[in-house]
């Protein structure tokens, strides 16, 4: 008789209990389906009023995103027409952000363990991954920044995997293929050759390798970059201006990275002095520093030189890597330090157990647009005015799809109180979406500014902002007035 034993794996076991953990968040904030904020509804309405060739060419609303990101989403925004609703539409547009953040934590955990070859750093990695906020958060955005955080560890374990003993391009042309992906690749490509050319340097594979990759990129910089660049870096680069101010130093830009990535000020002094600890004791290590190292600082001269902003949602990208250098060290310990190891466990533990919840206090745009107009859309009376706030917002995007309302689109951003001053006697709507139509009420709640105006009565107020929310610019972001214009009277005392 013969007698069948299974080996429990521990290992295994553990890694899928952190996928697990961190595919509970993430489906978890995708179900809550929030409303889209402005960029994300902006991005939406490029990539639903375009065709498939459109998407390559510069996009309207000052929105900027790579394009095969774009049509692998319009593919799959195709599936929302069986049930034309806003939620359904959210839900499709916010599926390829959402596919890659899931499918970052097993491919960082396969990078980790094909560069160290330690169980221990490769589950601590993907469990620092799997609850980083600002990863979870933008598993749930339509927009590209999830997508790129995917494409970076790709990438470093395309260059992981080449073998230049044989003559293969194809891990070339889709290394040539990542930018039309990731507009942030560039850093990590530079990372990448940067480790090929000097380990071998003289290889005629490397050099045809590099070829295909070059011709490629010179396809893509004609096609799409320049275009793109020209038509608005000088306006992004002043919107920007004061990300670039704050990487007053390296320590400064470091410091800052990881408070963006990691969203806590607690022990960031001491991990900034941890990295570059960590970074040189890389040098002994070709490919880890060149993967890590090279990233870091091409970024840290983007930042300086004004060409790449300082944000959480443009250094997402970066954060497989920063990860990797924190974890340097610990793959040089050797299981005698086990204190050093109940040390990081308890680390870890500790980030966990002060993850923010519930999960939708990690949103950092919170806006109301759908919930505005669904109620709208219930009590809309069939005949008052709606007045819209500047309609290169989220109104644009919703708004579509309700088509019995009686359109009244003044643009409120530029200067409100003249707006309200000139209606005529009479009913209106007022949707409230978006917190910069409100830049000239001078940090005003735009109730207390209604009431002010003597000549305006407010009929019916229904507010949508989550109880946690408490600034200025996000209260004023998801509200529906139903107002009377009369003028009788003075209309500011």
């Amino acid at each position: 008789k013969k007698m069948f034993k299974l080996k429990f794996n521990t290992g295994y076991c553990f890694f899928i209990l952190i996928f697990c953990i961190g595919l509970f968040f993430r489906l978890k904030l995708y179900f809550l389906n929030l409303s889209f904020h402005c960029d994300e509804a902006n991005l939406a309405l490029n990539l639903i009023s375009r065709s498939y060739p459109e998407l390559f060419q510069p996009l309207e609303r000052l929105q900027v995103a790579p394009p095969f990101f774009l049509v692998l989403s319009k593919i799959f925004y195709q599936f929302a027409f069986f049930n034309f609703t806003p939620r359904v539409s959210d839900l499709m547009l916010r599926l390829i952000p959402l596919v890659s953040g899931i499918a970052a934590i097993p491919a960082f955990g396969f990078l980790l363990q094909r560069l160290f070859k330690n169980k221990f750093v490769t589950a601590a990695g993907m469990l620092i991954l799997a609850l980083a906020p600002s990863a979870v958060l933008y598993s749930c955005i339509f927009k590209q920044y999830s997508t790129e955080l995917l494409v970076s560890i790709l990438t470093l374990i395309l260059f992981s995997k080449i073998d230049l003993k044989v003559r293969n391009f194809k891990p070339f042309l889709l290394l040539g293929l990542m930018p039309f992906l990731s507009l942030s690749s560039f850093f990590v490509l530079a990372g990448g050759f940067c480790y090929l050319w000097v380990k071998e340097r003289c290889s005629r594979n490397l050099a045809y390798g590099t070829g295909v990759f070059l011709a490629v990129l010179v396809f893509y910089t004609f096609v799409f970059l320049i275009p793109v660049h020209s038509r608005y870096y000088h306006d992004m680069s002043d919107y920007w201006n004061a990300s670039f101010s704050m990487a007053s130093g390296i320590f400064s830009y470091v410091k800052i990275l990881l408070f963006y990535l990691f969203r806590t000020y607690a022990g960031i002094s001491l991990a900034a002095i941890l990295f570059f600890v960590s970074v040189l004791l890389m040098l002994r290590n070709l490919k880890v520093f060149c993967f890590t190292a090279i990233p870091v600082l091409l970024a840290y001269i983007g930042v300086i030189t004004k060409h790449y902003p300082l944000d959480e949602r443009l250094m997402l990208f970066i954060m497989p890597i920063v990860i990797i250098v924190l974890l340097y060290p610990f793959t040089l310990i050797t299981r005698r330090f086990a204190v050093l190891y109940s040390g990081l466990v308890i680390l870890l533990i500790y980030g966990c157990l002060n993850f923010p919840l519930p999960i939708e206090n990690i949103v950092t745009k919170p806006e109301a647009a759908r919930d505005v107009w669904e109620y709208l859309a219930d009590n809309y009376d069939g005949k008052t005015p709606v007045l819209l706030g500047y309609s290169l917002n989220t109104n644009l995007y919703y708004r579509m799809f309700y088509k019995d309302f009686k359109y009244c689109d003044f643009v409120l951003i530029n200067n409100t109180e003249k707006t309200l001053k000139n209606l005529p006697s009479g009913d209106y709507y007022i949707v409230i979406t978006g917190y910069e139509f409100y830049r000239n009420l001078l940090e005003k709640d735009f109730n207390a500014f209604l009431k002010e105006a003597q000549g305006i009565e407010v009929l019916e107020a229904a507010e949508f902002i989550p109880p946690h929310i408490d600034g200025f610019a996000e209260i004023n972001s998801g509200r529906l007035l139903k107002i009377r214009k009369n003028h009788t009277e003075p209309y500011f005392s």
